[in-house]
């Protein structure tokens, strides 16, 4: 979903007739056979049997819970997303974005996400699961265009979501929006307070080109 809005828009559409459709329910307790047959399951003594079959006390626990679950369901997504605890965005998601990257880890999962947008003239990253860095090291987002000397985007954050605006080594390029597609992006290792410029970063631990977003609603992260 992070990178693929046609996914995205499947999504959106799904909730919305989801959502519709819980307006209908009404709760409703379940059987205490029900009951008996988990507590019999989990292996429960006798003395729960009383508990498990005071259909009084699950008629309430159980609209309770429908209860519970109807508000959630019904309420707008937040920014963040059940993906990571760790993502935890204090600042709005791009809402278009033009080009993507994902930076995977050691098991080939996502570590981070970098979304670009031309309209916006901003980056954002968003930390999914990166592999634990050694002591006292960081990595640092790298930005090369035509060739020229990297240019710095931060250093990769720990946890929720990072955005940056578009430096002006960027901008003041000539065709920079046709640059910054061919673009190539690099992850390096560094001290905690990153490289003093591009030319001395430190060991390239990643590196690859933008992915073109395809149009669509975006549910952020």
């Amino acid at each position: 979903m992070a990178v693929s809005h046609d996914t995205q828009t499947k999504v959106a559409h799904w909730q919305q007739q989801v959502q519709l459709g819980l307006h209908d329910f009404e709760p409703s307790p379940a059987p205490k056979q029900v009951w008996s047959r988990i507590a019999t399951q989990l292996g429960h003594q006798s003395a729960w049997q009383y508990w498990l079959n005071n259909l009084k006390l699950w008629q309430g626990i159980s609209a309770s819970a429908v209860s519970l679950a109807l508000i959630l369901a019904v309420s707008p997504w937040p920014n963040g997303t059940g993906i990571s605890p760790n993502l935890v965005a204090s600042t709005a998601a791009i809402q278009s974005p033009d080009l993507n990257y994902v930076i995977h880890n050691s098991q080939q999962n996502p570590a981070w996400i970098v979304n670009a947008s031309l309209t916006q003239h901003q980056f954002s990253i968003d930390t999914i699961a990166p592999d634990p860095i050694e002591q006292g090291k960081v990595c640092e987002l790298w930005l090369i265009l035509d060739s020229g000397e990297p240019i710095s985007l931060g250093l990769l954050p720990k946890q929720g979501r990072m955005q940056v605006d578009f430096d002006s080594r960027i901008t003041g390029l000539n065709n920079w929006q046709r640059l910054l597609n061919e673009g190539q992006l690099v992850i390096s290792l560094e001290g905690m307070a990153g490289a003093s410029r591009g030319y001395d970063m430190g060991p390239v631990l990643d590196k690859g080109s933008w992915i073109a977003a395809m149009a669509g609603p975006v549910i952020s992260l």
